[in-house]
């Protein structure tokens, strides 16, 4: 359980004390009143923005046992600054003075993982400041309370703001957290065990001077000794503020700074613990002036700069990366490259001389060709530099490259920052690329103080720059004499498994001889399994029984993780699992889980005047169509020209159910519009118009708390503003379209805090995986096609010459990183196991049953049993495969085309062809030119009989047809389609 969730639960006891004592929820500001009285604190009320407040908005005097707010605002928003307040006294801040500076009493729990939230982790103070939001929500209106208003007295969200007086917004974040999120169970808690710190670890805490590497592999307690070197720096008076803490995830930093925080909480709040983007913000934020930067630059992500290059592709004048059909992939993978340079603190410049030096220097048509190419990058690069200039924007990379040229270039600044973080540590050192270390040059250049733990056989993050090469050089090259030592033992596993890891990594090419830990825990009398099956599609059955077999023997789900090469793998494994009645913890691609299609369906009938995504509608409990109404309601619409919500069905015949559930549709949908923002409707529609929500709160089966999980997520995503152009829904669809088409919404599979306790199999990547624990791991897909994976080289090479510590071409560079990463992923997930460790493999494929090898990394991991099975569980067909009768009166025909796609998708033959609502794809600019040019030469196939027209006009028709005629780009899209069209004519 988190500190925010404490924090919660802790506010909910308070409520229910508070009504005991006869205060009346139902009138927030008395009742918040009533609870400070009760503590001996008085409340006063203050014109907004007077000397009392000192700026802020409410005040604890902790001398005068006061708070002071200001008089503006609604009472329940006065309530909840009063009950902020009150949180910071309950929760062990009462010695102290509180400003309250901003509240945001609709925050969720968790922010959504897009734009700068992506990058920027809480400080702990401001971490404290969230806590005590969802302190005052929880103590105003509980979880519990507003689930049982909503569940036994049938009160909607409406019924419950109008109420309590409070704001539509925050009644509904409630509920949503109430009804979706599963109930955290309240457990004291525990002291940490009182594990002293071995010599080694003891030896690294007290270290002080020189730059030290402590090479920690897993289960040697880097954590617990990073902490300890924390709170020795404490206790050696040294100011938390001269220390900077740095890491790779936000999860990790707040972790740390929630383990800090319990023995020294205001040391902590002043400690700086982050990332290393996050610290690149900061510093770019507080210096933006020296940057040319605005001073809160906005954070630019994958599918904006897709977008906003596409606009420019026409102009860039490329010839290998060329694509005027879908420029896309292509700029994904030049993107692609512009990050990996930015890892190497290459910039535009630097990237175009060293293509240009690779040109100048090609003997051969290859290395020209490669040459030119990353010429194309550089064209790219700098075009992408101007845009994001011209919108005050960074993206990613940026992050760590510009504070690194900030300080390089600024000799005053460097020495400012020299002076003011007397410690730097860094966490996860194998994870470090070189704009990273050269952070810490600018930082440390002489190394003292420099303090980091890594292991360089966990270094899986090579696509972003990270290389075991780093690690190597740190007492040498980077820190020249700094000194290195190793954690030896492993306190996490049964000494089979570290066994097992052990001898697989003295054979690692990060590894070696010393690598082996020696195991803290006795052994446990089982060895690491293989279980084999015939086929592939025997894995998922032979995994089931093994997880129940675990189950039996003492082992709950939730003590169980499965871990599986890639996304689409893992999805269908979890449906495998799901379906064999294995539950499991797996949200997958959150837009294309049928909940969040329901979803997208409804608020598209807003927008959509075809209404197509009624034949997902229709399926729903609450709207439930016979199939004959939905085809014969899309047939009428997709020839009449009806408004979106306002449909005119009064010449149908449907049937009474098909016309009530019609009817339904429209009275949930009434007053809202295509401007309506889609978060709003969907809150009301959920918590105000249907049962949607109530039915999965009542849900005890966990593939019903997945359905509430996805729909929190999808919630949480809905809330942001969407940039773009056209109302909020239509840019809402728009951006998870080309989410999607990118792959970039991995960061929306992250499961919330509250999932944690779901006794139900966790389903990860191994790159997922990396940092935790489970009592059982599974390994599935050890094959040798499969594990490790072959390698596929890079779309776009970089420059020879900008990869730092690499031998040979960027090529063998690359393959070298490549197979390096793939043993230390093996190795990252027989690590995470304590207990068990399972490994799942097919030996034969295809239909002619040709033998399947296992991986070979298999063969290095010292002693296993073996195991043949034949799984006795039979997987039950996919509900989507199963047939769907359709009956036709009287002769059919279709296409060629048609009958192809019924072959390739049977179900996107019944869209297309059966339903005819086969949707269009989100088309770029130079998709509706090719869509142009299309309609110019079939109007002169048509028309021309065997002569060419004067196509010109009919041109311009289909461009006005297509919505280019008012593109910014005009005159270039029309030079090209004036070419393809000559060239056709003539040919």
């Amino acid at each position: 359980m988190d500190a925010i969730e404490i924090a919660r639960q802790r506010a909910e006891q308070l409520h229910y004390a508070a009504i005991s004592r006869g205060l009346d929820p139902w009138k927030p500001y008395a009742f918040v009143v009533g609870e400070a009285n009760s503590r001996s604190i008085d409340v006063e009320k203050c014109l907004q923005g007077s000397d009392e407040l000192n700026g802020s908005r409410a005040f604890f005097d902790s001398a005068y046992r006061l708070i002071t707010h200001e008089d503006s605002g609604s009472l329940f928003e006065q309530a909840f600054l009063v009950a902020h307040e009150i949180g910071h006294v309950e929760l062990g801040d009462d010695t102290q003075d509180e400003y309250v500076i901003d509240i945001d009493p609709a925050r969720t729990a968790e922010p959504a993982p897009s734009g700068i939230d992506r990058v920027v982790d809480y400080s702990h103070r401001q971490r404290r400041e969230v806590q005590m939001d969802l302190f005052a929500r929880e103590f105003l209106l509980p979880r519990s309370v507003v689930k049982k208003l909503h569940l036994e007295c049938g009160m909607s969200c409406s019924d419950i703001s109008s109420k309590l007086g409070a704001p539509f917004d925050v009644v509904a974040q409630q509920m949503l957290d109430a009804m979706l999120l599963p109930m955290v169970e309240h457990k004291p808690r525990q002291p940490e065990p009182d594990m002293s710190l071995n010599d080694k670890q003891i030896e690294a805490v007290r270290h002080r001077g020189k730059a030290f590497l402590l090479q920690a592999g897993p289960g040697t307690g880097k954590t617990r000794t990073l902490v300890a070197r924390v709170e020795s720096l404490f206790n050696d008076g040294i100011d938390p503020r001269r220390i900077l803490l740095l890491t790779f995830s936000n999860k990790a930093a707040a972790e740390m700074s929630e383990r800090i925080a319990r023995k020294q909480p205001h040391a902590a709040a002043a400690l700086w613990v982050g990332t290393f983007h996050g610290f690149g913000l900061d510093l770019l934020r507080r210096f933006h002036d020296l940057c040319d930067l605005p001073a809160e630059p906005r954070l630019m992500d994958r599918s904006e700069a897709v977008e906003l290059l596409e606009e420019e592709f026409l102009r860039l004048n490329l010839v290998h990366y060329r694509n005027l059909y879908d420029p896309s992939q292509n700029i994904v993978d030049i993107l692609n490259a512009i990050s990996r340079a930015k890892d190497e603190v290459t910039d535009a410049l630097q990237y175009r001389a060293l293509a240009q030096e690779m040109l100048n220097s090609a003997s051969s048509a290859e290395e020209r060709e490669t040459a030119e190419r990353a010429l194309e990058v550089a064209v790219v690069y700098d075009t992408y530099e101007k845009i994001k200039k011209q919108r005050g924007c960074l993206d990613f990379g940026d992050l760590v490259m510009r504070p690194v040229q900030l300080l390089e270039t600024n000799e005053e600044l460097r020495q400012q920052l020299q002076h003011n973080y007397q410690h730097v540590m860094v966490d996860e050192y194998q994870d470090v690329n070189r704009s990273s270390i050269r952070l810490l040059k600018a930082l440390k250049p002489d190394g003292e103080n420099l303090w980091v733990v890594g292991d360089a056989k966990q270094s899986i993050y090579r696509f972003r720059g990270a290389s075991s090469f780093n690690i190597s050089r740190f007492c040498v090259d980077d820190f020249p004499g700094g000194e290195s030592q190793s954690l030896e033992i492993n306190y996490r596993s049964v000494s089979e498994i570290v066994t097992a890891f052990s001898e697989f990594a003295s054979e690692m090419k990060t590894g070696g001889i010393k690598s082996h830990l020696a195991a803290n825990r006795l052994a446990s009398g089982l060895l690491p399994e293989i279980q084999t099956v015939e086929s592939g599609d025997l894995v998922s059955s032979a995994l089931a029984e093994s997880i129940l077999r675990m189950r039996e023997i003492g082992f709950s789900y939730r003590d169980q993780a499965v871990f599986c090469r890639g996304n689409e793998k893992l999805s269908a494994l979890g449906q495998d699992l799901e379906r064999l009645g294995i539950p499991v913890l797996f949200l997958g691609s959150l837009f294309e889980r049928q909940e969040v299609k329901d979803l997208v369906a409804l608020v598209s009938l807003l927008t959509d005047k075809r209404a197509m995504g009624l034949i997902r509608i229709a399926c729903w409990p609450e709207f439930q169509m016979p199939m004959e109404d939905v085809t014969q309601v899309l047939e009428h619409f997709r020839i009449t020209d009806n408004e979106p919500v306002n449909w005119d069905i009064s010449s149908l015949s449907l049937s009474p159910e098909g016309l009530s559930s019609f009817e339904k549709i429209k009275n949930v949908l009434h007053g809202f519009s295509s401007a309506s923002h889609p978060w709003f409707v969907l809150a009301t529609v959920l918590l105000d118009r249907t049962s949607v929500v109530a039915q999965i709160a009542t849900s005890e089966a966990v593939n019903g708390q997945a359905r509430g999980i996805a729909i929190w997520q999808f919630m949480n995503f809905a809330r942001q503003q969407f940039r773009g152009s056209g109302f909020p829904i239509m840019k809402m669809m728009t951006r998870i379209r080309r989410l999607l088409k990118l792959n970039d919404d991995r960061d929306l599979r992250q499961l919330p805090a509250a999932t944690q306790n779901i006794d139900a199999v966790k389903l990860m990547t191994i790159h997922g995986a990396k940092g935790l624990e489970f009592p059982v791991v599974h390994l599935s897909g050890v094959n040798k096609d499969t594990i490790p994976g072959s390698y596929r080289g890079v779309k776009c090479p970089p420059p020879e010459g900008m990869v730092a510590g690499g031998n040979g071409s960027s090529e063998d560079i690359a393959k070298e990183a490549h197979e390096n990463e793939q043993e230390c992923l093996f190795y990252v997930a027989m690590s995470r196991a304590k207990d068990r460790l399972f490994f799942y493999g097919a030996t034969t494929k295809g239909q002619n049953k040709s033998l399947r090898r296992l991986s070979d990394f298999l063969d290095r991991i010292g002693p296993v049993s073996r195991n043949a099975t034949t799984p006795i569980l039979k997987l039950p067909i996919a509900p989507e495969n199963k047939p769907l009768p359709v009956e036709f009166q009287g002769d059919v025909n279709f296409s060629a085309n048609a009958l192809d796609l019924y072959n390739n998708c049977p179900r996107r033959f019944l869209y297309t062809y059966l339903l005819s609502i086969g949707g269009r794809r989100q088309e770029t600019a130079f998709m509706q030119m090719h869509e142009a040019v299309r309609d110019v030469l079939q109007t002169i196939t048509r028309l021309g009989n065997g002569h060419v027209l004067d196509w010109q006009p009919i041109l311009e028709t289909a461009f006005v047809k297509q919505g280019l005629h008012e593109h910014g780009y005009v005159d270039d899209y029309r030079n090209i389609a004036e070419k393809m069209l000559t060239f056709f004519t003539q040919s």
